[in-house]
């Protein structure tokens, strides 16, 4: 069964991560803090120095199976997106799909478990309420 809910645009917050800070844990130490419980990620770049990947291998009815993958070295970020989402019990759950370059152009990315900022990276949010936010 599908779930849909609508949701109105407040916002747009930025956040720069710094070397050595956790892609994943930093956005959602962040959203935490700012009190966001519902965003998508509109833009990210920068840099990381690891990148560990997991990525979807095999879908069989109710089954997935995944795959890790870590990845070192000097790697631009190119592209990243995915959202901060409220989950029934009040928690919140960050999600990002990253899309990377290695020196030679190489393109390699996916489900983002965690990446370790090398130089600093730059994301911006646009926050979300919804209907049930506002009443």
């Amino acid at each position: 069964m599908s779930e849909t809910w609508k949701a109105t645009p407040s916002r747009v917050v930025y956040r720069r991560f710094d070397p050595g800070e956790s892609l994943v844990a930093g956005l959602d130490a962040f959203a935490r803090s700012e009190g966001i419980r519902s965003a998508i990620i509109t833009s990210c770049i920068g840099s990381l120095s690891t990148l560990r990947l997991r990525n979807l291998c095999e879908r069989d009815g109710d089954r997935s199976e995944f795959q890790w993958h870590n990845i070192g070295g000097i790697l631009e970020i190119v592209s990243a997106e995915g959202y901060v989402q409220p989950l029934p019990d009040g928690e919140i759950r960050t999600h990002i799909h990253i899309v990377t370059a290695r020196p030679s152009g190489e393109l390699v990315g996916g489900h983002c478990d965690d990446g370790v900022i090398l130089t600093g990276a730059f994301m911006y949010l646009q926050v979300l309420e919804h209907d049930e936010d506002a009443g």
